[in-house]
């Protein structure tokens, strides 16, 4: 399935690379050498094409020269990819169709001038740049994405852009393939862009995320065939989600242990105190029945009639034997007074 959907993405690349080369004939045929200024923001980038006549051209490397005074400085010269991560300035040559393309990176103010398109000494084509600052957009970005899940991805565009129809280019073999443009039908249903006219927002919908999907991808205007330019770069990392979800499984093992293993301990700890507190209670309670008689009756003891005794006080005191396991109650003896008891 891969296989045949980029069969059909390089056959469209070719007839859009041919589209190219008939508009920008007539172009030229219109404006001149000379064209626009091509406008790009500050940290955004830009996808100039010069094209030269085949037929004429030289043997030689062909190159892309900023001028300063009567000095043209060379930037970039011909790569086999345009897009290389280590550099801002990279140009490729497409010998059959006799077009050349240079991709700007990380642009900045100082970058504004004229530049010139050369084959070997001699230029073909030149390309006014003006870079302006704009602090909204311009970003590069890293995301990170799961397989079969649903990546999501948001640029921001300038005001002045507002009205340009929108598209999403991916790096592609070093080259920069347009992979969707806002509004119009598409070969991938997987992809799918939406417009937040009032936030300024392109928003990037990839279901069903594949291993192909990883990559570096632009978000750009789709403008006349001279010049593209481009207001975010996003590296999209793709995962594999299964790691994931074997890290989640792990985690929630471990969680579900060790609240196991607390309950456990917390239920040992609370039998032993139980335990501890009915046996107290147990032993309270068999000493307080052993003394139950003692502490709520009160001890009396009779003193024997002596006869005609006679004696001088009416209280009569008896040593009482205390019960061996006293209960903190008061203790009495009552003395029983005689009959024939003579008080002197």
């Amino acid at each position: 399935m891969y296989r045949f959907t980029e069969v059909r993405v390089l056959s469209l690349v070719m007839m859009m690379k041919t589209l190219l080369f008939f508009t920008i004939c007539l172009i030229k045929g219109h404006m001149g050498d000379a064209a626009d200024p091509v406008p790009a923001i500050t940290g955004g980038s830009v996808i100039i094409n010069c094209m030269y006549n085949r037929e004429n051209a030289k043997t030689s490397a062909k190159s892309f020269c900023k001028m300063s005074g009567s000095e043209c400085t060379t930037m970039t010269e011909e790569k086999n990819d345009l897009w290389i991560p280590e550099e801002r300035f990279s140009m490729t040559d497409d010998k059959t169709l006799g077009l050349i393309s240079v991709l700007i990176r990380n642009l900045t103010v100082n970058d504004s001038g004229m530049y010139r398109c050369k084959d070997g000494s001699e230029w073909f084509q030149e390309v006014k740049f003006n870079v302006e600052p704009e602090s909204c957009c311009g970003t590069s970005e890293e995301q990170t994405a799961y397989i079969l899940g649903t990546a999501v991805i948001h640029c921001k565009y300038p005001e002045k852009y507002k009205d340009h129809l929108k598209q999403l280019y991916k790096v592609q073999n070093g080259s920069l393939l347009s992979i969707h443009i806002v509004g119009s039908s598409t070969t991938n249903e997987r992809f799918s862009l939406n417009i937040n006219e009032q936030e300024h927002v392109l928003t990037v919908t990839i279901a069903y995320v594949s291993r192909h999907d990883d990559g570096v991808y632009f978000c750009g205007i789709y403008n006349n065939l001279i010049y593209t330019p481009l207001f975010s770069e996003i590296r999209l990392h793709v995962s594999d989600a299964s790691v994931q979800s074997d890290l989640y499984i792990v985690i929630m093992v471990n969680m579900c242990l060790i609240l196991l293993l607390a309950g456990g301990l917390s239920l040992l700890l609370l039998k032993r105190r139980c335990k501890k507190t009915q046996g107290s209670v147990s032993s309270d309670q068999r000493n307080t029945g052993d003394g139950d008689e003692v502490s709520s009756s009160a001890y009396y003891a009779m003193i024997p009639d002596s006869g005609n005794t006679t004696i001088s006080l009416n209280t009569v005191y008896d040593t009482a034997h205390l019960p061996t396991n006293p209960s903190g109650s008061d203790f009495y003896t009552l003395a029983e007074q005689p009959q024939n008891m003579t008080c002197m």
